[in-house]
C-alpha cells in the first residue's frame, strides 16, 4: 500500500505533512502565536520543504489565535517569496477564527507576489482542498 502522507514535523503548535502523491505540503498551525512565533513556524516549513518538491500547500491556520500582523509583511514578501523559491505555487489558506489572527492574515495578502493564494473560511477545508487539487496540473500524455 502506497504511502498517503508523511509528517515531516509535529509539535504541539505546528505540524507539516508532505503528501507526494499529490505534491501537497498540509501543514496546520495550532495555538497562540506572536510575530516572533510566526516568522519561527515559517522558518520551520521552509526547513522542511527542501526535498519534498510540493507544488501546492494548504496553510490551515483555523485553529489560530493572537495577533502576529507585526510579521504580515515579512510573511508576505519573503516567506512566500521562499515558498515559491522551493517549488510552491499555489497555496490555500484556511482562516482562523479568532479576529486578531484574521486580521493577521489580512495584512499579509497585500505583501504577496508571484503565488496564487486563495483564501477561505475556517470552516471551508473541503472547499480549500478541492481548489487547491483544480491546480494541479494535467498529467502529461
Amino acid at each position: 500500500m502506497p504511502i498517503l502522507e508523511t509528517v515531516l514535523l509535529d509539535t504541539p503548535t505546528l505540524l507539516i505533512l508532505h503528501e507526494p502523491r499529490l505534491q501537497l505540503l498540509r501543514v496546520t498551525w495550532r495555538g497562540q502565536y506572536d510575530a516572533k512565533s510566526a516568522r519561527t513556524g515559517c522558518e520551520h516549513i521552509l526547513a522542511h520543504i527542501c526535498h519534498t518538491r510540493c507544488s501546492l500547500m494548504l496553510n490551515d491556520s483555523s485553529e489560530v489565535y493572537g495577533d502576529w500582523w507585526k510579521a504580515g509583511e515579512w510573511v508576505g514578501q519573503v516567506f512566500a517569496f521562499e515558498l515559491g523559491k522551493r517549488g510552491i505555487r499555489a497555496v490555500a489558506w484556511i482562516n482562523a477564527m479568532d479576529w486578531p489572527s484574521r486580521h493577521s492574515v489580512a495584512s499579509t495578502l497585500p505583501h504577496v507576489q508571484g503565488l496564487e493564494v486563495w483564501i477561505f473560511d475556517f470552516d471551508e477545508q473541503d472547499a480549500a482542498y478541492a481548489w487547491l487539487l483544480s491546480q494541479t496540473p494535467p498529467a502529461a500524455a
